[in-house]
Order: C-alpha cells, then structure tokens, then sequence
C-alpha cells in the first residue's frame, strides 16, 4: 500500500511548509528513512527562518538553518515586535528586534529588547511634538560570543542584559567608540534580571488601604482592540503573576499593595529585576516602571507586557481621496501637553462606524487602558476640507487618580 514515507523528498517538502516546525519533526522521528536526509536539510527549514528575514547562513558564521530556528527563532522569535504593559496609570512600551550585533558578533544578527523612553519635556520648550522615543536598550539574545564560544557552546543562546550607562566607559573603546551599554552575562560576580512567562490569570493588584482600588484598572484583557492574538508566546513554562518586589518601607510609603482577583487577562511576559539585597549593576524597575506622579509605591510592581499589534501599511493624507479608517489603524504617538507623548493604537469599528484611540500608555488622569477619544464617522464635518478630515465625537478627561 502506498505511503507517505514515499513521497518524493521535494514533494515531503512542499508538504512542510503547511505545518509547523514541531510537527515537521514530529513527522521526520517516524521515520529513520525520512529522518537522516531531511533533519539538516536547509530547504526543510529555510522557510521558517524566512519570515523573520532570516534567509541567509553566511550572517551565522554557517550556522544551519536548523540550528538557527530551532534554539534562536523558535524559542525567543514570538518576542519580535511591541509589547505594552500594565503598570500603573503610565504603562510602558518595549520593542524585539533583530539587529546586527557589531560589537561583539561581528554583525552577526541578535534579538535585542528596547524599552520606548520619552523624556516629557515642558510644554514650552522647543522641540518636535509629539516626540519619537529613545530607545534603550537592556537584553541581548543571541549565540554565544565568538570569543567566548567552545566547540561545546558553540551553538549556545545567550541571554544578556545590556544597560546603558552614566560610567565612563572610556577603558571599553573599541575602534575610537565607546559601547553604549554595559552587558551583563550572569557569570556569577553580580545578580542579573531574568526573563519569565507569565499564565493567564485573573490577578489583579489592589491597595490595603483602599481595597474598592484596583491600581491595575482599567484590566488588559485579551479583547482589547490593540491585543495581537496571533503573535503567541515564548515556548517557555508558564508562572504565576509576579511578585510584588520586596523593599523595606519608609517614614512617607507604606508597602500595602497586594494581588486580589480581578478580570481574567492573558497570558504574558515579564522582566523580573535582580533578586532584592544582591549585588547588582541592573536596574529594571527604573526602566519599565516611568515616573508616576500619583504615589511612590508603585515601583515595587513587577509589570506585566502584552503583546501588541502591529500593522505595517502605508498612509494617506486626511485631504486624499486614497484615505479610509482603515489606513489609520495602528500605533500612533500623541502630544498629551504636560503629560508629555503618549502611545495610542487606533481601532476601527466599521459596523458602529467609530474610530477609537487606545491609550497604550498614559497617565495620572486617563490612565493606560483607557479610550482617549473616538470619533463617529457617521457624522463629517465637512468645513475642515480641503486640508484635512474632522468628524464629530467625544474625548475622556479626568481628576488625577479617577480613573
């Protein structure tokens, strides 16, 4: 009787390219006479590294196509893209991406993580607004180090920690510049951050003091219009929500933050600081907890990062006759005056006839979370052409902490 097993090798393979990975080995340990052949095939695994823009070995000093996916991309390639997270009020934006890495791999492709900085400047001051973020980088994942490698680690993924530096760093000058970043590698001398995936849960944070607060309001939940269903997770096992980090109280903070239940959100990622009362050049919470004028306990939150959608499409002008809704839809930066830029995800309801703005992040009045503005296409209001479009709709204000 006829099987599977064979079918031509270039026939298996244009089979393989409707599957996933796993089950493409799955499939291959059935068999030792598909197994040999086709495990360190590149073509068997050319097209899984392809959509990351992974299409060429030379970049992995000769690495297979294999080795590539199966212990970078596979495990750390759901990361790629924008991630918002819960803090409260504020929330922050970290971004993945794949970037040649020319300090120490020399160009050899890495995935780094880079948190969004805005400084808020005043009002008055000149300058663009709103303004593009600084990004700052702080975890580096790639394949060990060529200086640093063994024939044994050679194939190894590394996790770093990279953050930028007030130091001189002057002893570190390679060809006239300096490294903007100081790595972190865990090789036992100072304490590291560490990366986990966090379950879904229905866990929320709340105040002793004022239990009827949610400080996670409002909740992310996995119908939120910006939430990127699709992207998946790290292939990582799942933990509970973080702990809220431990720090002595003082005379003007008493730490009464506590988890109770709450809407159910899912599944997500987070960035767990060095462990409290070690030794540490690391300072997470300074990065992925911003600056938030409505208390001081919050740093002690270990936020949580959602995945975001990302759609790349080219714009249009309002004045265009190219222009819809639709072409808006995505990540926008918005000048909130005081409060300085803000990141909203614009949604596009066409059967209410609504365009909405998100906040992805926030502040003490309308915090992250929350709808900004929308606007009811149903109703134009037509003075505004040639230059541009304006329709009717409602904004959202508040008294700090109201929300």
């Amino acid at each position: 009787m006829p099987s599977v097993l064979d079918l031509p090798y270039d026939v298996l393979r244009e089979i393989f390219t409707g599957l996933s990975a796993v089950h493409v080995l799955q499939f291959l340990c059935t068999s030792r006479k598909l197994y040999y052949p086709l495990i360190d095939d590149d073509s068997t695994w050319y097209h899984f590294c392809a959509p990351y823009g992974i299409t060429d070995t030379d970049l992995f000093r000769k690495r297979s196509f294999r080795i590539i996916y199966g212990r970078l991309l596979h495990r750390y390639g759901a990361l790629l893209g924008l991630w918002c997270s819960d803090y409260p009020f504020r929330g922050n934006i970290v971004q993945f991406r794949i970037v040649p890495d020319r300090w120490l791999r020399r160009g050899e492709p890495i995935i780094v993580g880079e948190v969004w900085e805005f400084t808020h400047a005043d009002q008055d001051a000149a300058g663009q607004r709103p303004e593009y973020p600084k990004y700052i980088e702080f975890m580096q994942i790639g394949f060990v180090p060529w200086k640093k490698s063994t024939p044994k680690t050679a194939n190894d993924v590394q996790v770093s920690w990279h953050i930028r530096s007030e130091r001189n760093l002057g002893f570190l000058v390679h060809n006239g510049i300096p490294p903007p970043w100081v790595r972190m590698d865990g090789d036992g001398r100072l304490a590291t951050p560490s990366f986990h995936v966090i379950a879904p849960s229905n866990m929320t944070i709340a105040s002793s003091t004022r239990p009827d607060h949610l400080i996670g309001t409002p909740d992310i939940v996995s119908s939120s219009p910006w939430y990127d269903s699709d992207r998946g997770l790290p292939p990582f096992s799942q933990e509970g929500p973080p702990a809220i980090i431990e720090s002595k109280d003082t005379w003007y903070y008493r730490r009464t933050l506590h988890y109770v239940p709450g809407v159910e959100k899912p599944a997500s990622v987070a960035f767990f600081p060095p462990p409290y009362g070690q030794d540490s050049d690391v300072r997470l919470p300074d990065l992925h907890n911003p600056t938030c004028g409505y208390g001081t306990g919050y740093k002690d939150i270990v936020p949580r990062y959602y995945p975001v959608c990302f759609p790349a499409q080219a714009g249009h002008h309002p004045a265009s006759p190219q222009w819809t809704p639709d072409s808006v839809v995505g990540v926008w930066l918005g000048d909130y005056g005081t409060n300085g830029t803000e990141c909203l995800y614009l949604e596009h309801h066409a059967g209410e006839g609504m365009l909405r703005a998100w906040k992805l992040t926030g502040d003490v009045n309308v915090p992250r979370g929350a709808c900004s503005w929308a606007a009811n296409l149903q109703f134009p209001l037509s003075d505004t052409e040639p230059k541009g479009r304006a329709f009717a709709g409602k904004g959202t204000t508040a008294q700090h902490g109201i929300m």
